[in-house]
């Protein structure tokens, strides 16, 4: 089967390099599909899943915020987090969900309740990834 090279990196580490099958990443318009020979494409990463389908094998990870670009090099991945579906903690990602609620709940000013969205969405995406 036909793979392409994929970069996954964040700020902290590179989190995955290699050549894979299939990419498929929620951005800010929806969830995208990169194969093979996909056409050259950049978009903003929203709050969702990212599935790499490796050596026929997929892995599910969690990601939020960043961009996807592609090009006849490779696909590369910046996002702001990422992390295996394995990987979540997922007491601590109750602990921040129930925070964030708690901040919501404070009706702080914009510039907060923005925030407190934002930090409940990452930590039920964070839940529901670990759980698949």
């Amino acid at each position: 089967m036909a793979t392409f090279h994929l970069k996954v990196l964040t700020a902290e580490r590179s989190f995955f390099e290699g050549d894979v099958e299939r990419l498929i990443v929620r951005t800010t318009e929806g969830d995208v599909g990169i194969l093979p020979r996909h056409i050259n494409y950049v978009a903003a990463l929203g709050v969702g899943g990212m599935t790499i389908t490796e050596g026929g094998k997929s892995r599910l990870a969690a990601v939020s915020g960043g961009f996807v670009e592609v090009s006849p090099e490779g696909t590369t991945v910046l996002a702001r987090t990422c992390e295996w579906a394995d990987e979540i903690d997922v007491n601590r990602a109750h602990a921040a969900e129930e925070r964030a609620k708690r901040l919501l709940e404070n009706k702080e000013d914009k510039k907060q309740q923005e925030l407190a969205e934002a930090r409940l969405k990452k930590a039920i995406n964070r839940i529901r990834i670990a759980q698949k």
